[in-house]
């Protein structure tokens, strides 16, 4: 084989090379990685296409499990439209998908199920406002939203795909090496260097042109699978949303091209490039001479109006990519012969191997495409993080890690007066309330209970815990109370102990811990970029506590990384959707996402009668934790009152002792716990701490 053909065979094969791999890891990545996966197809609702598709789907859902609705099914629609687009149904759909992604994956593609019962949450709460009445109607939860693929043969091949692409995983780095390798040796078995510099810079420009193709070409594969026009259109927004990464690995391509191509035809003395294009376009635009010829010419020149007819604004783009892409070539060349006219001479005479003022301006090319590399670099974090715009009501505070963040606190947060017939509250609002407030740390107490005929009785036998230690906590005149009620308590026999909210007695007060567990879910469906700390004192075992979180569908939400490490940032935390954070103060082992606050957790003393008994010192967990929480409230038991909470929650002195907290334990306060949360600025306090302006409001 000569010189000119090999050439020839080792560019196209080593473009081909870096075509292919450029493809490889950006579609690997979008379909390996349930994380980029998901977010790529939660993307795709931004598209008019998908959304309208969407929407109707569940509109659909909606009315065959409430039949009735079908005469409001256009109402229901308008609201849906509107709620797709939505951060909280991006949320939801992003952990169905990662749901879906692990089906495929795991069972080799047999079953795999797409469901989204949060929907039903959502629906109800964008219909809310418009139509109350409509809105109960919705159902809570959508299990109708799936998708079953029984034995999909795609399944299976994607699994298959998956085990075959985790073993040819190193085929990425070879070609990545063994590509640019053949280009550049292309060039050096060149007799004329400088054709070759040229030819290669063309082939990756054409390269680039070729891989952003893909992605209109999604049109054509739509109207070859897809039958339905709707659906149609919802593929290939969905194809649009999925391999957008493309451009930026073809505007690395065509950039790489045009600069190698200008440093080309940089060191060719006399030759205007342009003058050849002129000519290109001139013979394309005069017929033939020949009667086959014209023949032809007709119908191609026939083919690109029709074309132009049928896309306009297709043609329109393309041709101002090219005409953006020869216009950074004629830049770039000038660039280079005003940078070889001011290098001495005797830097770039050439050398007996021809390599001299090739060998500059190629040095000078490589060190521009790095730059190229370095702005346009497509990471897996680029991808999976545009969405989240907001972490806990500031963008500012995404790229924190937990324990750089603030999280204002409810001390007893199940203890508040709008339980039935609780004792002593310490808040005004009940846990739902306190969420949308903006409370982002509830401290809990949760027992067993029995429930009697219009009293809860604590059931210390299960507990194991005696009625001393409560007393303890709660003082005598509570506990007299108590016992008082307690005797009074009829209990059936046939009656079972259940898990309440409590504080030490549950004849005190108590109600059910999992609806409230299931409104909290709801919230955190709805606030889809909000992270919340719960600190459980805990009388129970951790199995039905765990079982507890599973009935009311918050175990799919809870943070399951190790306490021991680097926190991670709340960014992470929401995009893994494991945006709850639990700790209980017993610490017993047998749920691995119940952290023991003992080792992570540090805090202050809780017990002050006045103001000036406040203390920083050390209390449970020394002051080595990660976390740090401040109790700061009046010790007024049984009763806490709000007029306390009115002087040591205002702004200057619970700033005040934060801040002297801070100092003195070396740690930014991340728990900040008060009673009558809403009683002074614990807000305004925690916004301070944060390094948020005023002006950004923590309550919802």
């Amino acid at each position: 084989m000569n010189k000119p053909h090999l050439a020839s065979v080792l560019l196209v094969v080593g473009i081909l090379m870096i075509w292919v791999d450029f493809l490889l890891v950006d579609a690997s990545r979008g379909i390996f990685r349930a994380d980029a996966f998901a977010e790529r197809a939660a993307a795709s609702l931004a598209d008019p296409r998908v959304s309208s598709y969407v929407a109707n789907r569940i509109t659909d859902a909606v009315v065959a499990q409430r039949p009735d609705l079908t005469a409001v099914r256009p109402l229901i629609v308008g609201a849906t439209g509107g709620l797709v687009e939505s951060a909280p149904f991006r949320a939801v759909a992003r952990t169905a998908l990662r749901a879906a992604h692990a089906s495929v994956f795991s069972r080799t593609g047999e079953q795999v199920m797409l469901a989204a019962p949060d929907v039903g949450i959502l629906l109800r709460n964008a219909l809310a406002g418009a139509s109350p009445e409509l809105a109960a109607k919705i159902p809570v939860r959508l299990d109708a939203v799936t998708t079953r693929l029984e034995k999909s043969r795609a399944g299976a091949v994607l699994a298959r795909l998956r085990t075959f692409w985790d073993r040819l995983r190193w085929l990425g780095w070879a070609l990545i090496i063994l590509g640019p390798g053949l280009v550049l040796a292309s060039i050096a078995v060149q007799q004329d260097r400088r054709r070759g510099l040229v030819r290669a810079g063309v082939g990756l420009v054409i390269a680039g042109l070729l891989l952003a193709a893909l992605v209109p070409l999604g049109r054509l594969v739509a109207l070859r699978l897809v039958a339905d026009d709707s659906a149609r259109a919802a593929f290939f927004g969905l194809w649009r949303a999925y391999f957008t990464g493309l451009f930026r690995w073809a505007t690395i391509l065509s950039g790489s091209g045009i600069v190698l191509a200008a440093a080309g035809t940089s060191l060719y003395e006399g030759i205007d490039p342009f003058e050849r294009l002129r000519a290109v376009a001139k013979a394309a635009l005069q017929p033939p001479a020949s009667k086959a010829g014209r023949l032809l010419w007709a119908l191609l020149i026939a083919s690109v109006g029709t074309v132009v007819l049928i896309w306009p604004t297709s043609v329109v783009t393309v041709s101002a990519v090219l005409g953006g892409l020869l216009l950074i070539y004629a830049a770039l060349r000038e660039v280079f012969r005003l940078v070889l006219e001011g290098v001495p001479q005797g830097l770039v005479t050439e050398t007996s191997a021809g390599w001299g003022r090739l060998a500059f301006v190629l040095t000078l090319a490589v060190a521009i495409i790095a730059g190229i590399l370095l702005w346009q670099r497509p990471t897996a974090a680029v991808v999976i993080s545009g969405g989240i715009t907001s972490c806990n009501g500031s963008p500012l505070l995404c790229d924190r890690r937990v324990d750089q963040v603030v999280f204002p606190a409810a001390h007893n947060a199940m203890s508040n007066a709008e339980a039935v017939g609780w004792m002593f509250p310490h808040h005004m609002k009940g846990i739902p309330a306190m969420l949308q407030d903006g409370v982002r740390a509830l401290l809990i107490d949760i027992h067993y209970g029995i429930q009697g005929d219009d009293r809860v009785k604590t059931d210390f036998d299960k507990e194991q815990v005696s009625q001393e230690k409560i007393e303890q906590a709660l003082g005598p005149e509570a506990t007299a109370a108590a016992l008082r009620i307690r005797d009074r308590i009829v209990v059936g026999s046939n009656q079972k102990d259940d898990i309440y909210f409590c504080h030490g007695f549950c004849e005190l007060g108590a109600y059910p811990a999992v609806p409230v567990l299931r409104d909290i879910r709801d919230f955190m469906v709805e606030h889809p970029n909000e992270v919340v700390i719960f600190v459980i004192e805990d009388y129970i075992l951790p199995e039905d506590l765990g079982q507890a979180f599973k009935e009311a569908g918050l175990d799919e939400m809870v943070d399951t990384g190790a306490v021991t490490g680097p926190w991670p940032t709340l960014r992470q935390l929401i995009l893994a959707n494991q945006r709850l954070i639990v700790f209980t103060e017993s610490g017993r082992p047998g749920v691995t996402w119940l952290h023991p606050t003992l080792g992570t957790i540090q805090e202050t003393p809780y017990t002050f009668h006045q103001p000036a008994d406040f203390s920083c010192k050390p209390n449970r967990g020394g002051d080595t934790g990660s976390l740090f929480q401040i109790n700061h409230w009046i010790e007024t038991t049984p009763a806490p009152r709000p007029s306390n909470a009115a002087i040591v929650n205002a702004y200057d002195a619970l700033l005040g002792r934060a801040r002297e907290c801070q100092k003195a334990r070396g740690h930014l306060p991340n728990i900040i716990a008060v009673d009558f949360y809403d009683t002074g600025d614990l807000f305004r306090v925690a916004r301070t701490l944060n390094g948020l302006p005023d002006s950004l409001m923590a309550k919802k």
